[in-house]
């Protein structure tokens, strides 16, 4: 039975009726309950119902099997598995959260109903979108290789297509499930004329003059806030000082990772001990591929390809000629020109149509021979992904592909195809376009970056580590890194869904870590971070819900002496202008064009959406505004503003039911009502 491999490069395929018994087995296993298990591998709750370890792992499994299929990869990068990891993560939330508002409201989605989605002649958007199922030849969905796939499952031994075809039917179900849920919802919304009216007035734009009058301007000590002033401002705003999820205060220092002294001086001796053997052997080639960071890779450079220390060496120079040893940054490195002479284009534009076998290849080319389109060939015959733009590559500069296939692109012609194998396939490549043929040189580098040495790497871990041992607690951890000269005391807020600390590599180490310990411990050990050590210290907890006032109170002091600032500088501005209607008089006047209601952002002045907020009524009125913002006191006056016509009602309301923002608004506010325990950071 073919493998998905050959299902993808096959051109023809199975086609096959579906029984009773491939009906029973695309819907089995849908279940979108988890497995109960015991609470010490419990990786959430949600809602009083658990998720286990081994049922997460499934699904992380079962998703990272669907992306390896669907980029074409092996594996996947750490960034790519963070998407995933974060992807499963929140699927089971909505799950578990809608399937049990659907549940409670009797929302379900039939055997039936799922089938058509799955395998129907109008499949469900996800099925066509999918690489697998995409087909050159009909330029799209083909459901005869889902049928394929179907049949292979059972006899493809390592159990990818399963998990592939597990992810498709849970999701599917998933989205087709809370596309009910959601035309419920949104039959429940019904807008007013007084709701497309103030979509309108919000739409009108306006050309605005303005005066900026921040509020550093006036001194602090002219301002008097009271504990009484704080403590009202605080619980009349209480909404902003929310934390919407636990959050902890991370102190931590690095230690870089760099090479010493005695590192440079040790690569230093050892590339000057192969300066005679390099620079005499007629084998130099193979003592740079025995050696060198970077082997030797026979590929022709243009002068703008080679290293800018190399350059006036190797086109100045001679086949045979030696460039001694010398340090370039952080790398030593020595040089032997192969070859001179050379002339070639810099870059040249290539198409091509991969192919499975020789047969097909000769096929096409004898339709090409006879006038037949390139691009359409490539569109209804190539198995690369550059099919549906004819086959097209770009340019290339020499070695930018596979040096073999780059070696045979730049000997070949303009507008004569050849053909060149490729991975047991073959390829049928067409050079369309040629830049201007410059000189180029072959050289052969011997290169050698200085890196840490393991003594080094231990003596910077040492440092490290004596940190921690004369700094366990949190004062002195502090202290001393604001004492000890190079080193530098950093702060971050983290979440326990975060995976990385700033920009530290590998850093979610250091997270898990945060979330097992309390307020005011020391990690008694060195994290190591990519090219840097690091030793932390958890500052601070603040925990999900509203912040203290403490935690808060300077910034709301900040706050309420701002808003006493804005009154008097209001009315000071008020009292200047009493007898004018010249802004300049008050300071620098600027204009901010197009400023509107339906952006907080303002042109030239930034988020202000006060100031946003004052548009509508500054075109009614036109007359000067006075408006506290963020960062100052802004007085606006309008130049002018562009006729925005007359407001159509009942358009607006048209598009007013056409948006669907309340859908993610929702099962935000669903998922705060929930009780949701994530003890992810336990496990990842």
């Amino acid at each position: 039975m073919a493998t998905l491999e050959n299902i993808r490069k096959r051109g023809v395929l199975l086609s096959i009726v579906i029984g009773g018994s491939l009906l029973a087995f695309i819907l089995g296993g849908i279940d979108f309950q988890t497995v109960f298990g015991d609470s010490r591998t419990t990786v959430a709750t949600v809602d009083g119902e658990d998720v286990s370890i081994q049922e997460y792992e499934a699904r992380l499994d079962e998703m990272t099997t669907f992306y390896k299929m669907e980029m074409g990869q092996s594996s996947l990068d750490e960034n790519t598995t963070r998407q995933v990891q974060n992807s499963v993560w929140n699927t089971y939330l909505h799950e578990q959260i809608i399937g049990a508002q659907c549940a409670e409201l009797g929302i379900v989605v039939t055997d039936e109903e799922i089938t058509r989605q799955l395998t129907g002649d109008v499949p469900h958007p996800m099925m066509s979108q999918l690489r697998m199922f995409y087909n050159a030849e009909k330029n799209g969905y083909d459901k005869d290789i889902l049928y394929d796939l179907l049949s292979a499952i059972d006899q493809e031994p390592n159990g990818d297509l399963a998990k592939y075809w597990s992810f498709i039917k849970r999701n599917v179900k998933l989205q087709m499930l809370e596309d009910k849920y959601n035309t419920l919802v949104s039959s429940s919304f019904n807008y007013s004329n007084v709701d497309a009216t103030a979509v309108f007035e919000a739409k009108k734009v306006a050309n605005i003059s303005y005066v900026s009058i921040p509020y550093y301007t006036m001194a602090d000590s002219l301002i008097s806030v009271s504990d009484s002033e704080i403590k009202a401002y605080y619980q009349e705003n209480i909404n902003i000082y929310n934390n919407a999820e636990e959050t902890r205060k991370l102190n931590y220092i690095t230690f870089p990772i760099v090479p010493s002294a005695d590192d440079y001086s040790n690569i230093k001796t050892w590339i000057e001990g192969l300066e005679e053997e390099f620079s005499t052997s007629k084998d130099y080639v193979a003592i740079c591929n025995q050696n060198s960071d970077q082997p030797y890779n026979d590929i022709a450079l243009s002068r703008n390809k080679v290293d800018a220390s190399l350059r006036d060496f190797a086109f100045s120079g001679k086949a045979g000629d030696f460039y001694a040893p010398r340090l370039v940054g952080d790398t030593y490195q020595m040089a032997r020109i192969v070859e001179t002479g050379i002339v070639s284009p810099d870059s040249i534009k290539v198409r091509h149509i991969l192919v499975a076998d020789q047969a097909k290849a000769d096929s096409i080319m004898a339709a090409l021979k006879s006038g037949a389109n390139f691009a359409e060939l490539a569109k209804n015959n190539s198995l690369a992904g550059t099919s549906q733009n004819g086959g097209e590559l770009g340019w290339m500069s020499e070695g930018d592909f596979d040096v073999e296939f780059s070696k045979a692109c730049f000997k070949g012609k303009v507008n004569k195809v050849f053909s060149f194998p490729f991975s047991g396939m073959v390829q049928i490549v067409e050079i369309t376009e040629a830049t201007k043929p410059v000189a180029k040189v072959k050289i052969c580098v011997i290169s050698r970056k200085v890196e840490a040495s393991s003594q080094t790497y231990g003596i910077i871990y040492n440092n490290a580590s004596q940190y921690i041992a004369k700094n366990s607690d949190s004062k002195a951890f502090v202290d001393s890194a604001k004492a000890e000269e190079g080193l530098f005391l950093r702060t971050i807020d983290i979440k326990n869904t975060d995976n990385v600390v700033s920009d530290l590599k590998d850093s979610r180490q250091i997270v898990r870590w945060a979330f097992q310990n309390e307020e005011g411990d020391v990690a008694n050990q060195v994290f190591e971070c990519g090219d840097r050590f690091v030793v932390a210290m958890l500052s601070e907890i603040t925990p999900k819900g509203d912040k203290s006032l403490e935690s808060v109170k300077s910034y709301v002091k900040t706050a309420v002496m701002n808003a006493k600032k804005a009154d008097k500088i209001i009315a000071d501005a008020k009292s200047k202008l009493a007898d004018s209607k010249y802004i300049s008089d008050l300071g620098e006047v600027k204009n901010a064009d197009n400023a509107s209601m339906n952006s907080a952002f303002i042109p030239g002045i930034g988020r202000e959406p006060k100031v946003a907020g004052a548009i509508p009524s500054l075109i009614t009125d036109n007359d000067i505004k006075f408006v506290a913002g963020n960062a100052g006191v802004y007085v606006l006056k309008l130049n002018d503003a562009p006729a925005a016509g007359e407001i159509d009602i009942e358009h607006e309301i048209k598009n007013l039911s056409s948006r669907i923002p309340y859908q993610m608004m929702i099962f935000e506010s669903l998922k705060n009502q929930s009780e949701v325990e994530d003890n992810r950071i336990n496990f990842y």
